[in-house]
């Protein structure tokens, strides 16, 4: 049994979590036991397996990570918090594998597109807050975080850090450069990415944690 006084998550992990983002999802399945450590020990190659006491869950993802499909029997415990822990770090993990694939193929399209190239792109986790940088040598950082925000607002940080390869700082002709990138006005377009993040932020923080 676990300790109750162990920090209880932000956000429960269970079969009634719904998690359905652009670029990622995942999907529950609910199977007898038996028939969960059979398709485990096949697939084993494309997930991974929490096996402890009555508790068995068993994640599997697509190849190119957009779907992580998660099994489990009626007797699991999702109240345990090692399981809750397994559960959040392996769908972190999977987010960050996404994020490695969507993240610059998506970048590099908007370079085709407006004629504005980096020298490259890393997708890393960056400190608490921020969603993505460019350094003076034309590198452009990008959080993982990110690919799983609406399509507009992940092409808004992506376009963000492309305007700072004409302009470093945060002055006029930043955001004058920038409004042109994304079609309006720039200022006001992050006000208003600001108000719809605000609302899932907790959610987002505690997945990628």
């Amino acid at each position: 049994m676990e300790s109750t006084n162990k920090k209880q998550p932000l956000f429960w992990i269970n079969p009634n979590t719904r998690i359905n983002f652009p670029h990622f999802r995942i999907e529950w399945h609910r199977c007898e036991k038996y028939e969960l450590l059979a398709l485990c020990e096949v697939k084993q190659e494309c997930g991974t397996i929490y096996k402890a006491g009555s508790n068995c869950v068993c994640l599997l993802h697509s190849k190119d990570f957009s779907i992580v499909h998660i099994l489990y029997s009626d007797d699991v415990d999702f109240t345990n918090i090692r399981l809750q822990k397994w559960l959040r770090e392996n769908i972190r993990n999977a987010i960050v594998e996404r994020a490695k694939i969507v993240l610059p193929q998506r970048l590099h399209e908007l370079e085709t597109r407006h004629q504005l190239y980096a020298k490259c792109v890393i997708v890393k986790k960056l400190r608490k807050g921020t969603l993505g940088r460019c350094s003076v040598y034309k590198q452009i950082w990008l959080s993982p975080l990110i690919v799983i925000f609406p399509q507009e607002l992940m092409d808004g940080v992506i376009l963000h850090e492309m305007a700072h390869l004409k302009h470093l700082n945060h002055r006029k002709p930043f955001w004058d450069f920038l409004s042109i990138l994304i079609g309006t006005d720039a200022k006001e377009q992050k006000m208003i990415e600001n108000m719809a993040l605000s609302k899932y932020w907790e959610l987002y923080v505690f997945l990628m944690k």
